[in-house]
């Protein structure tokens, strides 16, 4: 890909109204399972509510590891409901998974890397806070908060990875 080109799905989104700027957070965790087995834990959407307790997902058109793939992500905080429709715009087997979101705009990086018996995965995200929220909320989800959700949510998915995916079978 040429310097100055960019994958098509960015170029088929349409334009963002200007606000704030883009937060960007990235985080990883080794999980002591192989790649093959973390990819079928993660790929299996009914595992997500086990790793992600503050959010709800439905109305799957496809499997998670397919490009095309829709569905509604619907988090609660403090009696504000805030919807999502994502969409996962791109699949490399046992890697990555690209979701995108037009809410916020948001970009999340689902990446996994094999290590000998364990797996890296490393998670990045690319996000506004939808213009919606109240202003209170905003300020409660700072880019400190999310980075700590986001920690919290990795080791909640390690743990349970590693539970219903043994390393040694």
């Amino acid at each position: 890909m040429a310097a100055w080109t960019v994958p098509s799905h960015w170029r088929t989104r349409p334009a963002q109204p200007r606000g704030q700027a883009m937060q960007h957070i990235r985080d990883e965790i080794s999980i002591e399972a192989p790649v093959e087995r973390v990819w079928a834990f993660y790929c299996d959407p009914a595992n997500w509510t086990d790793f992600y307790p503050r959010a709800e997902f439905s109305d799957f058109s496809g499997q998670v590891d397919e490009v095309g793939t829709t569905y509604v992500q619907t988090m609660r905080l403090m009696g504000f409901e805030m919807k999502q429709d994502m969409e996962i715009v791109e699949v490399e087997p046992q890697r990555l998974i690209h979701e995108h979101s037009d809410t916020g705009p948001m970009d999340n990086y689902f990446r996994f890397e094999p290590d000998g018996d364990t797996t890296r995965c490393v998670f990045e995200s690319d996000f506004e806070m939808p213009g919606r929220l109240p202003g209170f909320i905003k300020d409660l989800m700072s880019k400190g908060w999310v980075e700590r959700n986001t920690r919290n949510t990795l080791a909640d998915f390690k743990a349970m990875a590693e539970a219903k995916a043994p390393a040694h079978a």
